[in-house]
């Protein structure tokens, strides 16, 4: 089967979950024997280009535009990105096109699929379809109600990707998306959402992300290696991802005091670029008990998932289905986080994980020092219980089995 992907981003550059999903989709179709590629369109960047390469077996071909300034209306549709789009499918004639985020690219990728008619599916990883800010987050970082206010958006949350906020834009992207075979989501939750904002759940699958066991690497920087070494003694969490704001770690930030007094020897390894002055509260917070990686190659987070004793999670917004808890879970590391969005699905209370209230530091804190104090027997069932449940559920191989199913149903049609 030759499968193309296109998003806005591949590894190795800019590296979130979304970009890690898409790519061990399409790594496990090529070792599946399907031809599988990606294409990357990004009309947002500040300089022009266009390049091949390989990543990981992966062939990428890759253009992006310089148009620094947009209306809304552009960044809904760019004419640019539909020629190229359309060039390339002509060229690379695939028999599906998976799609992924199309934030800085515009929905022309729709269009450009519906006049070639090749049929399309696309995977979500945040709300775009129903919101500007992706994340359904207004200013004051409160949650928003997806049936409220559908026609325009007048109180959103900006500081980060903000696009399309044209009036009626859910409808438009309706149009834009109406030959949109099928909407994969790797969380039920998000799919309750869309069908609030009156999406039909009949068009959504629920299959959660995969990830591929032999893809390993130990952490070339030696400072790491010497920093997972310091810290194997202690009582250690880890945060891995981003760090912005919509991740919790103002929450971690007012935790680490009463983190450090409950647990003895307590330490973080933060794991992850971004915002420096939220680093920096991170270390205020708790001097000499932050430990900062730095950004990191996917690849190489699993030896540091290992030398951690609790995964933090701790968002405050719509979190679909955060693949740090997939990792986690695979090295046996339990998770505590934020019951908001898709994490309750992937943790379970007690058996690999706990769940707080978001944004509430004194419930995080409560059910970390509850862990940490928890014999010795018990915390190694639960690592045992979250080997078990990551096999179970969230490997690459039964990922791959319902994928190719979703493909097989959509081409059948």
């Amino acid at each position: 089967m030759r499968i193309l992907f296109i998003n806005n981003g591949f590894p190795p550059e800019y590296i979130g979950g979304a970009e890690i999903s898409a790519f061990y989709s399409a790594y496990g179709l090529r070792a599946r024997g399907h031809d599988c590629s990606v294409l990357v369109v990004h009309a947002r960047q500040p300089t022009a280009a266009e390049q091949d390469y390989v990543f990981k077996g992966i062939p990428v071909h890759k253009v992006i535009y310089d148009h620094r300034a947009a209306s809304a209306w552009e960044q809904l549709y760019e004419p640019a990105v539909y020629h190229a789009v359309r060039t390339y499918l002509e060229q690379a004639r695939p028999e599906l096109v998976h799609v992924h985020n199309v934030s800085g690219m515009s929905l022309a990728p729709f269009l450009a699929c519906r006049h070639l008619g090749v049929p399309t599916v696309v995977t979500l990883h945040d709300y775009w379809m129903i919101c500007p800010n992706n994340m359904l987050l207004k200013a004051d970082l409160s949650l928003c109600d997806p049936t409220d206010a559908p026609n325009w958006c007048r109180d959103c949350y900006r500081r980060y990707d903000f696009w399309g906020a044209v009036p009626f834009r859910r409808q438009v992207i309706r149009w834009f998306t109406q030959d949109v075979r099928l909407f994969i989501s790797p969380s039920q939750r998000l799919v309750e959402l869309h069908a609030a904002a009156g999406y039909d759940p009949a068009r959504f699958r629920v299959l959660k992300s995969g990830i591929d066991l032999g893809l390993f690497q130990l952490p070339t920087s030696p400072a790491v290696q010497e920093m997972i070494r310091e810290n194997l003694g202690y009582s250690t969490a880890l945060f891995a991802g981003h760090i912005v704001e919509i991740k919790g770690l103002e929450v971690l930030a007012e935790a680490l005091p009463l983190l450090r007094r409950g647990v003895p020897d307590f330490r973080l390894l933060v794991a992850g670029a971004g915002d420096q002055h939220l680093l920096d509260r991170l270390q205020g917070a708790a001097p000499g008990a932050v430990c900062l990686l730095g950004k990191l190659p996917f690849y190489e987070l699993r030896a540091i998932y290992t030398a951690a004793k609790l995964t933090l999670v701790p968002s405050i917004w719509y979190d679909n289905s955060p693949i740090v808890i997939y990792e986690s879970l695979l090295m046996g590391t339990p998770v505590l986080g934020a019951r908001i969005g898709g994490i309750p699905e992937l943790v379970r209370e007690g058996e690999t994980g706990y769940l707080f209230t978001p944004g509430d530091a004194h419930d995080l804190v409560a059910k970390a020092v509850a862990h940490f104090a928890r014999p010795a027997p018990e915390r190694r069932r639960m690592h045992r219980r979250c080997l078990e449940y990551a096999h179970e559920n969230l490997t690459l191989a039964q990922h791959m089995d319902r994928l190719l199913g979703i493909y097989e149903e959509v081409l059948a049609a």
